[in-house]
């Protein structure tokens, strides 16, 4: 039998062990301090939170991680620990590497690990941002499939055979809530070692070392892990989209009108639609045509949303598209309002040429949820006119290179307004300048594995900004 199969089996033991009477309740009471603050903040049940948490596939992370949180703990009376009690009782069923691996649990911790390299499928390097900072690597197949350079993770380490490998709970932190954990622990670790100092004296505290006072802070700050991650999460799956407009104020909903008509008809209909003075040809080659924007002011952002609207040659806004295909002609806007001003305005202008209309319309959430349907079913709808991989990844590059070089000279919010170049010339801006690398860094190798492209590579962004040796390491 495999080491992985020996370790699985004695994790699944194990779980079987913990259902035992003695232990239901202890177990219980460990998941609670993780759940309970959540719920009773949110208005929720323990039971109604699991179900939106196993509906978004987040259910199995959050178990292992409370799950490990109670086979690692000791009770406060006796100082009893389920791993202690299970192997005395039970460990000859288990093989040298399972209790082995047993043993490894009962005496981590858990913390927040920064990828700095990865090697997706067999091992990645990780700096501990709780504990000491050092970068060591970490050898795992199926843990690293994911993941990629600068992402968040709360794990424990344990060390099997000399590597150290992941235990089975891990769960990936956006950048946000681990900022908001950071400061967290630091606060509760300052708490921490003030408590312990009036208990067990000044002098004894100073004979404890660094790292043993933060594996004593660690083993109980489990919770504030899985709390600040569920409050940012569960904002994040309740968060309504923010507000789209278009240029005239109204609701971002993509709309496709059409009308159908007699073939005989045809010349007649592209003669009145070049003649008519709100519509333009859009290529002499082709039966398309635009319709152009009515006079009028632009509609105000509305707050805390955003306003778009369908641009022509990228700069001029449009109030609709206009084709003419064999038997129907198809009018294209992004509002159910333009599309029944169009409406309004054809069927007067084709009046006799065309039959009644028939609009369908798609909102901005159903287009996002039918293009996950589509990356889901592995893209399957192929292009029609692809384009040259090379060609594309140039093409990226150098708009991407364009958009850079202006951010550089450009003040930017989350580095307080100012300039990634003004940032340089203080400890606080380049503190807050790698962050900002960082993130941007890490949302484009996520979205290039998404879109199974090759990422942009932003390395000269931080020779630049001369802080390449924060990006190796």
């Amino acid at each position: 039998m495999g080491k992985r199969s020996d370790t699985d089996k004695a994790i699944r033991n194990l779980m079987n062990w913990a259902s035992r009477p003695e232990w239901s309740d202890e177990q219980a009471t460990v998941f609670d301090a993780h759940l309970a603050p959540v719920c009773d903040r949110i208005g929720t049940s323990q039971e109604e939170l699991a179900e939106e948490l196993a509906e978004h596939g987040y259910g199995g992370m959050l178990f292992g991680l409370m799950f490990e949180d109670f086979i690692s703990r000791r009770l406060p009376k006796d100082d009893k620990n389920i791993i202690d009690d299970y192997l005395k009782r039970r460990g000859w069923r288990e093989s040298v590497p399972g209790r082995r691996y047993l043993q490894q649990l009962r005496d981590s911790v858990l913390s927040l690990h920064e990828v700095v390299e990865v090697s997706p499928g067999h091992h990645c390097d990780l700096r501990d941002l709780v504990r000491d900072g050092k970068t060591f690597r970490v050898y795992e197949r199926m843990g690293t499939q994911n993941l990629v350079k600068w992402d968040r993770i709360a794990a424990r380490v344990l060390m099997m055979n000399g590597k150290q490998i992941f235990s089975g709970g891990i769960l990936p932190f956006p950048r946000e809530a681990s900022q908001s954990l950071l400061r967290v622990l630091t606060e509760s670790r300052k708490q921490f070692k003030k408590e312990l100092s009036r208990a067990a004296g000044k002098e004894a505290i100073a004979r404890i070392s660094s790292d043993n006072l933060d594996e004593r802070f660690l083993q109980d700050a489990c919770p504030a892990f899985t709390s600040i991650w569920l409050v940012h999460t569960l904002e994040r799956l309740h968060e309504p989209l923010p507000e789209i407009i278009n240029r005239d104020g109204e609701t971002l909903v993509f709309t496709e009108t059409r009308f159908p008509f007699l073939a005989e008809q045809l010349e007649e209909i592209a003669h009145r639609l070049d003649d008519a003075p709100d519509w333009e040809q859009d290529n002499p080659d082709e039966p398309t045509w635009i319709w152009l924007p009515e006079p009028g002011a632009v509609a105000d952002k509305p707050q805390g949303g955003i306003a778009v609207d369908t641009l022509r040659d990228g700069q001029h806004s449009i109030s609709g598209t206009l084709e003419l295909k064999p038997g129907v002609l198809m009018l294209t806007t992004n509002s159910m309002e333009r599309a029944q001003r169009g409406q309004d305005v054809l069927e007067t202008l084709l009046h006799g040429l065309v039959g009644p209309a028939l609009s369908k319309l798609q909102t901005p959430e159903q287009l996002m949820a039918e293009n996950e349907r589509n990356q889901q079913d592995g893209g399957s709808q192929e292009s029609t006119d692809p384009i040259d991989p090379e060609i594309e990844a140039e093409i990226l590059q150098n708009s991407m290179d364009q958009h850079y070089r202006q951010c550089l000279d450009e003040p930017i919010p989350a580095l307080d307004n100012k300039t990634p170049r003004q940032c340089t010339r203080s400890k606080k801006g380049r503190e807050m300048l790698i962050e900002w690398l960082k993130h941007l860094e890490n949302n484009e190798l996520h979205r290039a594995a998404r879109q199974g492209q090759a990422p942009y590579d932003s390395r000269w962004m931080w020779d630049e900004l001369k802080l390449g040796k924060y990006r190796n390491g």
